[in-house]
């Protein structure tokens, strides 16, 4: 019976862990979330730590929360540019006219129909291309769930304030201490795991925080891009805005999310300017938005793609746009800009402790995973 108890002592440990996680899902992405961002600001933590001031030195506690300061300054203040920008969208969709819409869309929506309708392989008699088109229309323009939404935002805002705080809370300890969540991380980890497991987070840390330097700065270049594009051919600024902050944002997704960026352009653009004449006006609109962003696209693979994906990532592009279409067919938008960090942490995981199977190795030989380099303790003043 002896001999069994480390193993009995084991599986209780994994099901408590396992229950853990099922139970306390929040406090585990709360966790996740704090360590990302933690990743992002440590830069910025020991460059403000490198400011010295005759013999003072400022500490790490004070770096760790002007860096949990800064980053929420950033972040109220892109709240504070969006939402005006939202708000004046939706005044503008909810001033439309339907009937007048479905007026200027006869022309092009009665050829539509006939050509559905002539087609072998489309041939639907019952469809009907302007009940579709003016269906999809009102549901943009029809913002009385936004009522809705907000009173059931009022009933999780203790809820909201909750993750917030917590989520900078754990943050200024993970930036205070660099190693605070490996360690974490090690003390449910058996003995003999311990030294593969701190490579993979000394090997996922590196990789996870070129990867989310990148992607911010080419997320920052693309708005630049989209926004000034849409500027030039004639979209009213604020408009140009939005969509080049959307675009930049969706722009994260490789491959698929420029497009997903472009159509939500033309749609909003489109929705925005219905009342001009299709073939003379819209038409040619549409065809320079989505110029726009094909040329933006083209830059962003000559100059962003290759140095943060082929860099950070090192996986084959065939391979990062499975990940992404799996990833977007379970969890949607979120997933497909999760999926590559999320992939990369799972290949430097796999490269520790499955490199025997000759899958792994096929899939991870162009990644190199960093030993740990044995860390001085150091005094921290409080």
């Amino acid at each position: 019976m002896e001999k069994y108890r480390k193993y009995i002592v084991g599986l209780i440990g994994l099901i408590l862990v396992v229950l853990f996680v099922i139970y306390f899902t929040n406090i585990i992405i709360w966790v996740l979330i704090a360590a990302f961002i933690a990743m992002i600001g440590n830069p910025l933590v020991e460059f403000i730590g490198k400011f010295k001031i005759r013999k003072f030195k400022v500490p790490k506690w004070a770096a760790s929360l002007t860096t949990i300061a800064i980053i929420w300054f950033v972040i109220i203040m892109l709240i504070r540019l969006l939402v005006p920008l939202v708000i004046d969208q939706v005044s503008e969709f909810q001033s439309i006219d339907i009937e007048t819409v479905s007026e200027g869309l006869e022309k092009p929506i009665s050829r539509i129909n006939d050509f559905i309708q002539k087609t072998p392989v489309l041939n639907q008699p019952e469809f009907s291309t302007e009940d579709f088109v003016i269906g999809k229309i009102t549901s943009v323009v029809n913002f009385t769930s936004v009522g809705n939404f907000v009173n059931d935002l009022g009933g999780t805002a203790w809820n909201l304030f909750l993750s917030l705080f917590s989520i900078t809370f754990i943050s200024f300890f993970f930036l205070k201490d660099k190693q605070l969540f490996d360690k974490g991380v090690l003390m449910i980890v058996p003995p003999k795991y311990e030294e593969k497991t701190s490579n993979v987070l000394v090997s996922v840390r590196k990789l996870i925080s070129r990867y989310l330097l990148g992607v911010i700065l080419e997320t920052c270049f693309m708005m630049i891009l989209f926004t000034t594009g849409l500027v030039i051919i004639g979209v009213d600024f604020d408009l140009a805005l939005l969509v080049g902050l959307i675009g930049g944002v969706l722009n994260v997704i490789p491959y698929i999310g420029p497009w997903i960026g472009a159509t939500i352009g033309v749609v909003l653009i489109t929705t925005a300017n219905i009342n001009l004449d299709f073939y003379n006006e819209i038409i040619p609109m549409i065809i320079k938005i989505l110029s726009i962003f094909a040329i933006a696209q083209l830059t962003d693979n000559i100059l962003f793609q290759p140095l943060i994906y082929s860099k950070s990532v090192k996986a084959h592009p065939l391979e990062i746009f499975f990940v992404i279409i799996i990833a977007g067919s379970l969890y949607g938008v979120i997933g497909m800009m999760l999926a590559i960090p999320g992939y990369t942490v799972l290949r430097v995981i796999a490269k520790e402790f499955l490199y025997q199977y000759k899958f792994v190795q096929q899939l991870t030989q162009n990644m190199t995973t960093d030993k740990p380099k044995k860390q001085k303790n150091e005094e921290e003043d409080l």
